[in-house]
């Protein structure tokens, strides 16, 4: 795996100001290229969709790192938010592998609902030039054929019927699901996140990125998002470790007191 900080104001100051965190994040560097770069065989659905997952946690995780080095606090904030609600999913499908199947039929409804928002506002001709017609076709025939599995009733007193807004529980209830610690994480690694996501009042910045007070924001932002990211892929980490039998257990735990050293105790 190659990953390069870069060379800038932003990230050599933040290195010489955290001089404990580049040796740690070269001890989980190796980690996860002894856990997540490996060719992946499943021999079923729950590992497949869990190995997938995981590497898509690793993803999360470096452009977190990367964005929050350089300065971005506030954007790595943003993705902590998909970091989070990826690794829960993965624990949740873990403890409950007969759910994988019922996660990947539910991309059908997930496409056909992004299919229809976006022919609410383009035109036909726009919409056609992104998605073609026989993909739109087939998105709507996957639909079809998948939306019965997830009629869920919207008014117990008319008896009226929709398709589910998700694909099991919410990421709340899987965060209980797994146990401790994943619903500590779930303030500062997927709520306040969310703020940020969405156009919120919370969301809105009266600075520009030089600015001193935008500086000291993303600075906080920068070490919350961090340190909340790494215990959170960890978990990922701990995931596959479990289905797969990897034996990275004592890493994983070198690398949880890392965290603590480097950041002291995450919350």
């Amino acid at each position: 795996m190659d990953f390069e900080f870069g060379d800038t104001i932003q990230a050599n100051a933040f290195f010489d100001s955290n001089p404990k965190f580049f040796p740690a994040f070269e001890r989980l560097v190796t980690l996860t290229n002894k856990c997540l770069v490996r060719s992946s065989q499943p021999q079923n659905r729950a590992e497949d969709i869990c190995f997938n997952l995981g590497q898509t946690c690793r993803q999360d995780f470096l452009e977190i790192v990367f964005l929050a080095a350089n300065g971005y606090g506030i954007a790595a904030s943003k993705l902590l938010r998909g970091l989070y609600e990826r690794t829960v999913t993965l624990a949740y499908i873990v403890k409950h592998p007969e759910k994988a199947e019922k996660f990947v039929r539910f991309a059908a409804i997930q496409d056909y609902k992004a299919v229809n928002a976006g022919r609410k506002v383009v035109s036909q001709e726009e919409f056609d030039k992104v998605i073609p017609p026989e993909r739109s076709e087939q998105i709507r025939k996957s639909y079809e054929e998948i939306k019965p599995e997830f009629l869920v009733t919207r008014c117990h007193e008319c008896g009226d019927k929709g398709t589910a807004f998700s694909w099991d529980i919410d990421i709340a209830s899987m965060a209980h699901d797994a146990g401790d610690p994943y619903p500590k994480f779930y303030l500062c690694g997927y709520v306040l996140p969310t703020l940020h996501v969405h156009a919120t009042l919370a969301s809105t910045h009266p600075g520009r990125p030089d600015e001193p007070e935008m500086a000291e924001i993303n600075r906080r932002a920068r070490e919350v998002a961090l340190v909340n990211a790494t215990a959170v892929f960890l978990l990922a980490l701990r995931s596959e470790d479990a289905l797969f039998s990897l034996g990275i257990g004592g890493d994983i735990e070198a690398c949880e007191q890392d965290v603590v050293e480097v950041w002291g105790r995450p919350s």
